[in-house]
């Protein structure tokens, strides 16, 4: 009996030993794989671009029966991927967003993708081109919208750059709204409001008197005609913009001065 026990301690040390090189090697290349997997996640993540991003989702959009991925623009800016076009419903716009979406590394999703019924795409099919043209020939019109750039993608404007004041930005949108085929203005100027203070502040007296005289003669009381411009005064000059249906800023715009009668924020009354 004694001589059996002594053979099994002999028998399990041994398979121990065994064993033991062959659980090491294991671990070994277990963490080999486990490097190599890393190393190629972070390869992977390097060689991840704007414009591989791009490719990934007209590969997706492609691939996807729920659109038409010939009716989507895509362009990618630091991992945002944004949509463009017209499809033929709001399904096939959420599907759309959702398709781009879920592709990896993709940060975030702009979806500007308008829809638009077959049955309507004739007659809102407009050059975005001859929007563009006649919009930039509207502003060349004012000394104020002459800074502005104009893009337009199926019928949406997106203006950019500089205006005069928040009131020369609000003409520009009035004006480009008012072009036809145009579906929405996405305003996106800047303006200098120290400058524009500024130029309120160094009004001469004979404009402000100009403006208080032309309000009162319509019916729009601006308190004295004073040559102060003071709450009253701007108080009636948005109520006489209300009323004519231009849009209300308080300043003496180009829109407002020829409402009044006025050749433009100068002061001088047409005679």
């Amino acid at each position: 009996m004694h001589h059996l026990r002594v053979l099994s301690a002999f028998a399990l040390a041994a398979a121990t030993i065994l064993a033991a090189p062959t659980y090491g090697t294991s671990q070994t290349t277990t963490d080999k794989i486990e490097q190599k997997a890393k190393s190629a996640a972070r390869d992977v993540r390097l060689e991840v671009t704007d414009s591989w991003l791009t490719a990934k989702t007209k590969i997706a959009l492609y691939a996807d029966e729920r659109v038409k991925g010939h009716q989507i623009s895509v362009e990618t800016n630091n991992g945002t991927v944004m949509l463009h076009g017209k499809v033929d419903s709001d399904e096939a716009r959420a599907a759309a967003a959702s398709i781009a979406t879920s592709v990896e590394h993709v940060k975030a999703v702009k979806n500007n993708l308008q829809v638009v019924a077959v049955g309507d795409r004739k007659a809102t099919d407009i050059s975005d081109k001859d929007i563009t043209r006649q919009i930039e020939a509207s502003f060349s019109k004012a000394a104020q919208l002459t800074n502005i750039d104009v893009r337009t993608d199926g019928g949406v404007v997106t203006l950019t750059g500089a205006a005069q004041s928040i009131g020369a930005s609000a003409r520009a949108s009035e004006l480009a709204r008012g072009v036809s085929g145009v579906r929405a203005v996405k305003n996106e100027l800047t303006y200098d409001s120290a400058k524009r203070d500024r130029s309120r502040s160094n009004a001469s007296h004979t404009q402000v008197v100009a403006m208080q005289q032309a309000l009162k003669d319509k019916g729009f009381d601006p308190g004295p005609v004073d040559g102060i411009e003071g709450p009253m005064t701007v108080s009636a000059l948005k109520g006489y913009q209300k009323s004519e249906n231009v849009t209300m800023t308080g300043e003496l715009d180009l829109a407002t001065a020829e409402k009044l009668g006025m050749n433009g924020p100068s002061g001088k009354k047409r005679q």
